[in-house]
């Protein structure tokens, strides 16, 4: 069995549509297309679809619509796109502050943890024409995970597997990838980020971490139409935020009150007792090995029966503007250096994973 498992970044430029054309030619070249779902009313969706994509992302229709002229596919198709299921696997995402790193750099690090069929594995730089250019992985093709604009701001994300009380949920909600590539495109800032989620309706319960190289953070945690915001700054106690996969602070009901996932709080308690083991002494390379950490003494993991577990690990120095990339779990891949530049066009990474017989 070939264990190796291709990996693109795409650098994408132009307006809207041409940006949506030029990333279906390079689907295409990597000989990937569109995975699509079919909704109780098609008609109603795409309209719903559209009002939303129009009031919070515009402009991303036209890039959807490029894409479908690219593969030849009906719009609505790729409207409708989408990954295959949910995350077998969960996230976990930090931000430390500069007054608790080595070099006074304010850093984000994060795993990303999912089915191996269910991803993009694509990175993405995005110059798209009346939008802040940003790098970032992709999901539904024009969605983002992750990623850090022209301004420095830099933002992760993590599902949560939280139940939420009915009367909270947000069923006509856009796809929390779409609230990224929002914030991405359209914000210079913590202040605009911030109010960009509390107005824009979200369908998934998760949590944003986002940092700015003023040296100032944010964890929005999401619950349906629920938001609950915590911010440091260079003034505050707390030096650092972790989020993983369930809600630290939001405030349920009594009744309500969800019960700690422990796979969750396992890896949000052994990234917070590294981040106070080794205040003043955080590096990238520190974080990296980290992250180079198998599950029993890290938060990083790969099964190879279910196929899941970390697809890809990023350290952003937002003060310096680059992000380090591995492609893949650890132990046998590589960091890799990444920054907005580039000329137009997708390259290939490789990445190596277990087999089950020698892990």
């Amino acid at each position: 069995m070939d264990n190796r498992v291709q990996y693109h970044h795409a650098i994408v430029e132009g307006a809207s549509h041409q940006a949506g054309r030029l990333q279906g030619e390079f689907l295409k070249q990597m000989g990937r297309t569109l995975v699509s779902y079919e909704p109780p009313e098609p008609e109603q969706t795409a309209r719903e679809m559209r009002q939303l994509y129009d009031a919070y992302c515009p402009g991303l229709t036209d890039e959807i619509r490029g894409v479908a002229d690219s593969l030849g596919l009906p719009f609505e198709q790729a409207l409708f796109c989408a990954t295959l299921g949910p995350a077998v696997q969960g996230c976990t995402h930090a931000v430390a502050l500069p007054g608790i790193t080595a070099d006074h750099h304010l850093l984000v690090a994060r795993n990303y943890d999912m089915a191996l069929a269910d991803a993009d594995l694509r990175l993405c730089t995005t110059r798209v024409e009346g939008h802040f250019n940003h790098l970032g992985f992709t999901d539904m093709c024009v969605g983002r995970l992750d990623g850090v604009n022209q301004h420095g701001l830099c933002v992760t994300l993590s599902n949560v597997w939280d139940p939420i009380p009915d009367d909270w949920r947000e069923p006509r909600g856009l796809h929390y990838a779409f609230a990224v590539r929002a914030a991405l495109d359209r914000c210079k800032d913590l202040n605009e980020a911030v109010d960009l989620w509390q107005r824009i309706p979200i369908g998934n319960n998760g949590a944003f971490l986002a940092a700015e190289p003023s040296g100032d953070a944010v964890c929005v945690e999401i619950a349906g139409h629920k938001r609950a915001v915590k911010r440091i700054g260079p003034g505050t106690d707390e030096q650092f935020l972790v989020s993983t996969n369930h809600f630290s602070f939001m405030a349920f009901p009594d009744a309500a009150q969800p019960a700690p996932n422990a796979h969750s709080t396992r890896r949000h308690d052994i990234l917070t007792a590294w981040l106070r083991e080794n205040r003043g002494h955080i590096t990238v390379d520190g974080f990296k090995a980290f992250l180079d950490r198998d599950w029993a003494t890290g938060v990083s993991s790969y099964s190879p029966e279910y196929r899941a577990g970390t697809l890809w690990s990023m350290i952003f120095d937002v003060t310096a503007g680059t992000v380090e990339i591995r492609f893949g779990p650890p132990p046998h891949n590589d960091w890799h250096s990444f920054a907005l530049g580039g000329q137009v066009g997708v390259r290939e990474y490789i990445a190596e994973f277990p087999d089950g017989e020698n892990s």
